[in-house]
């Protein structure tokens, strides 16, 4: 499913349950890969720098995950679940009002799940 503004909340919404899935075992880890593959393009093509960055920062994720580097991926894991939980707060100024379906609570979720998601890296260090 190619990511739009239309899909947007849709997306977040199953981006969390694939990375909540993968926290607890339940799935394998390269199903919220592959939401980040649709993520990573969307953030990377945004007018918006920060977008921009986390994008790249996405796919940087992904390189350490696949080299095993365990220490870079809980670092960025940790960095980008406080941007989107910062990005949560500011979620009209770049996602547009028409989109308050929910999308600040989805995003609040993903920087938490993010932040659990850098918690269990550190701890199998």
């Amino acid at each position: 499913m190619a990511l739009n503004t239309d899909n947007l909340n849709d997306h977040l919404y199953a981006t969390n349950l694939a990375i909540s899935d993968t926290i607890n075992n339940s799935r394998n880890p390269q199903v919220a890969f592959d939401y980040f593959d649709t993520w990573i393009p969307f953030l990377q093509n945004s007018n918006v720098a920060a977008l921009t960055a986390m994008g790249s920062d996405l796919q940087r994720l992904r390189d350490y995950v696949r080299s095993g580097d365990q220490a870079n991926t809980h670092e960025l894991l940790q960095r980008l679940g406080e941007q989107t939980s910062r990005a949560a707060s500011n979620i009209h100024t770049w996602a547009g009002d028409h989109l308050h379906n929910g999308i600040g609570d989805q995003l609040r979720h993903l920087g938490q799940l993010l932040v659990i998601a850098a918690g269990n890296t550190k701890a199998s260090l």
